[in-house]
């Protein structure tokens, strides 16, 4: 990855993710010790970058180490992908309440979603270990103060948190097979 494939993954990664988190804000799902930067905490956007390039990463490793190639790119399914996180991502915000069931709900949208486009083994384990570590870091960001989940149902989060990190994982190899893919067509890039 170049230099500016980097700045734009941590870039438009750290925007897109965060508009979920503004959709939280704004029906009162979570509150921020700081909105300093448009009713946001500062951090959200860096942070969210970091968990962009930290997840690029991470299933790239997982791929190579389950022997599997990069998949090819489809605009359709990254746009796919992209659109059913941030609507699953944004149900959250009305819908919090419903705790457990919203988790089951979300959790069905998503099987129901690798049944009609089935994933890769590496998918499959990254999608599992994201929905378990994903809930865990954002417990231990919440205990130091940072933001706080106004109706946790399970510790410090909510119950259907894990289930947003199950759709948030599948848009993570599209947007891998964009930025290697591409690279792999045209390697004077």
């Amino acid at each position: 990855m170049n230099p500016k494939e980097f700045l734009l993954l941590f870039v438009g990664g750290g925007l897109f993710i965060s508009l979920g988190d503004r959709v939280h804000i704004a029906y009162g799902v979570l509150t921020q010790a700081d909105t300093s930067f448009f009713g946001q905490a500062w951090w959200v956007m860096p942070n969210f970058g970091c968990v962009s390039i930290a997840l690029y990463f991470g299933y790239g490793f997982l791929r190579k180490l389950n022997g599997e190639e990069v998949s090819n790119f489809s605009s359709r399914r990254l746009l796919t992908t992209s659109c059913a996180f941030l609507l699953a991502y944004a149900s959250t915000g009305p819908l919090d309440a419903w705790g457990w069931w919203l988790a089951a709900l979300l959790s069905i949208w998503w099987l129901l979603r690798i049944i009609i486009w089935p994933v890769r083994k590496s998918v499959i384990q990254f999608v599992v270990i994201l929905a378990f570590v994903g809930p865990l870091a954002e417990a231990f960001q919440s205990s130091t103060g940072l933001f706080a989940y106004d109706h946790p149902d399970l510790g410090l989060v909510p119950s259907w948190l894990f289930a947003i990190y199950l759709h948030g994982a599948l848009v993570v190899p599209e947007v891998e097979a964009l930025i290697r893919g591409r690279k792999e067509r045209n390697p004077h890039l």
